[in-house]
């Protein structure tokens, strides 16, 4: 055990201590001790036991947990204290910047345990009111808890979309002649990246790799596959090939590997150079990226990818956040960036009273609001503002608000934020009630999952779905990258039971209105067609679809 690793058992020792508010002064000397250990030349592990006393900072209470950790591999203490401390909470001590004490207001003011979960906080501006933070070190905090997430090696394909696209763009123009496509996950754009793979083709060597700024090998496999950090922080794999392979390989890494076997054993397959040909021939055409790993397919028929949910053909943006809650921009703002990107109609669901941390709207406020829609709708005609609201289901499955406020609202949307630690059957009996209630419309991101954070409660997919299609409520594709909920999984079970999917990008600022884009993608590898979306629907279809009780 070498020094670095001993000087990081009693920082995290330190930090732990802080976090639960132990004895301020031992907490001290750990801490201390950290600092002086990590400069210390001398292994700790090979010197005698009367001489560790010679490090500055290092006290009989430090030595006997060295001796202890050295021995057993571990402190008992240490361990004590983690056995108390989410595995998240852990790991956000272990982010830059971010201390004992802000990891205590943050865990106990927003019931935060890891760091997907902050990220999301961040994004949502949650942070914002909290002793000690504001605007300025939320977005810092923010860049870091991304770049920490991105240090896993594991990747939400909407959070690495800009940075791949820099990276693919760099690398064209270093390989000016050279075909560079991404393969594998990142193609056929899984929400979730365990192995960001690129193709490059003819044939790079190590060194010219290497000898680019932005590029570090970490491991060559062969001649032909190496693992790079881009940028100090992103894991890649490049996969290099004669020009006459490149179909093949490009093929046998993004396809499934029954589909790929399907496609080509046919002969002559092999000796094709475009894709859309190589699909024809084996009855495949027009098969979407998206859909070519899914499970199944090569025994699919060809109408189930005709026809899919493209981003072009969304028309409305449902579900979004304003100033008047605990977004970034305000309504008017909101309303106006998205008529300027070509949607014809847009609606505000700022979060209900019950969601106090995200300054949720008591009813004076809605009433408010209402006015303010009303004032745009005259102001933007024909472009539509919709009166909606994000309602919390709460704990025994009822709405927030009366009857009379819930029927101002031309939208519901009806979400579980809060005690989200439920059995199924208690997650069942809320989710239940609520999609039984009249004022409904939408069920908000059913499992209340976070991506690379928390699994969200268990549900029964089927019987929410029965339940949404029983009272003709639609079900939300969240589209924010960290949810992207309901599953994409579902979209055949709701396109059979005739359940609307709504592609809401729950957008807390204008620029996360694009966010509907990932909700698309993971609706396209689900194979949801046009016509079970419902912001597909034009402007007086989807009013008719309102007015229906």
């Amino acid at each position: 055990m070498d020094n670095r690793e001993i000087a990081r058992q009693f920082a995290l020792l330190a930090n732990l201590m802080e976090l639960h508010g132990e004895n301020p002064f031992k907490t001290k000397s750990y801490s201390s001790a950290y600092l002086s250990i990590r400069k210390w030349d001398t292994p700790i592990e090979e010197m005698d036991v009367e001489k560790i006393d010679t490090i500055p900072g290092v006290g009989q209470s430090v030595i006997s947990k060295i001796k202890e950790l050295i021995t057993t591999g571990h402190i008992e203490v240490l361990e004590a204290l983690k056995a108390r401390t989410p595995e998240g909470i852990q790991q956000l001590l272990s982010v830059k910047g971010l201390g004992p004490k802000k990891v205590k207001v943050i865990w106990e003011a927003l019931n935060i345990e890891s760091p997907a979960e902050l990220l999301y906080a961040c994004n949502e501006n949650r942070l914002i009111k909290l002793p000690g933070f504001g605007l300025k070190s939320q977005e810092d905090l923010r860049q870091k808890i991304s770049y920490f997430l991105d240090s896993q090696n594991r990747y939400l394909y909407g959070n690495i979309e800009k940075e791949l696209s820099f990276f693919q763009k760099e690398l064209k123009t270093a390989f000016p002649g050279h075909q560079i496509e991404w393969v594998g996950e990142y193609a056929t754009m899984s929400p979730i990246i365990s192995r960001i793979q690129c193709l490059v083709s003819p044939v790079v060597t190590s060194e010219l790799l290497s000898g680019l700024a932005y590029i570090s090998i970490t491991e060559q496999k062969d001649d032909f596959i190496f693992d790079i950090l881009f940028d100090e922080r992103i894991s890649i794999t490049i996969h290099t090939c004669p020009t006459k392979d490149f179909l093949s390989q490009w093929s046998a890494l993004t396809m499934s590997p029954a589909l790929f076997q399907k496609i080509f054993s046919s002969p002559g397959q092999k000796e094709e150079n475009d894709i859309d040909v190589v699909l024809k021939n084996a009855g495949f055409e027009g098969l979407p990226l998206e859909m070519m790993d899914n499970p199944g397919i090569e025994n699919a028929k060809e109408d189930t990818w005709s026809n899919l949910i493209a981003p072009q053909d969304i028309k409305g943006i449902l579900h979004n956040h304003s100033t008047y809650s605990d977004g970034m921009n305000s309504l008017e703002e909101m309303s106006v960036y998205v008529r300027d990107h070509g949607y014809e109609y847009f609606s505000i669901c700022d979060h209900s009273r019950s969601a106090f941390y995200a300054n949720g709207l008591q009813v004076e406020r809605v009433l408010e609001q209402l006015e303010a829609i009303d004032a745009l709708n005259a102001k933007l005609a024909p472009f539509k503002i919709f009166k909606g609201i994000e309602s919390d289901i709460l704990g025994d499955g009822s709405l927030d608000y009366e009857p009379e406020i819930l029927q101002k609202f031309d939208l519901v949307v009806a979400s579980i934020h809060s005690n989200l630690r439920m059995d199924e059957a208690k997650a069942m009996s809320r989710l239940i009630t609520a999609i039984e209630n009249p004022y409904t419309r939408i069920l908000g991101h059913p499992t209340g999952r976070l991506l690379l954070a928390r699994q969200g409660y268990p549900i029964n997919h089927k019987k929410i779905i029965d339940a949404c299609s029983a009272n003709g409520v639609a079900i939300e594709l969240n589209a924010n990258p960290l949810r992207l909920d309901v599953d994409y999984t579902w979209m055949d079970y709701c396109m059979e039971k005739e359940v609307w999917v709504s592609i809401n990008p729950d957008a807390h600022s204008r620029a996360q209105v694009d966010y509907v884009r990932f909700g698309v993608y993971a609706a396209r590898k689900g194979g949801l067609r046009v016509k079970y979306c419902l912001n597909a629907l034009p402007l007086k279809e989807f009013q008719r679809w309102l007015e229906k009780s």
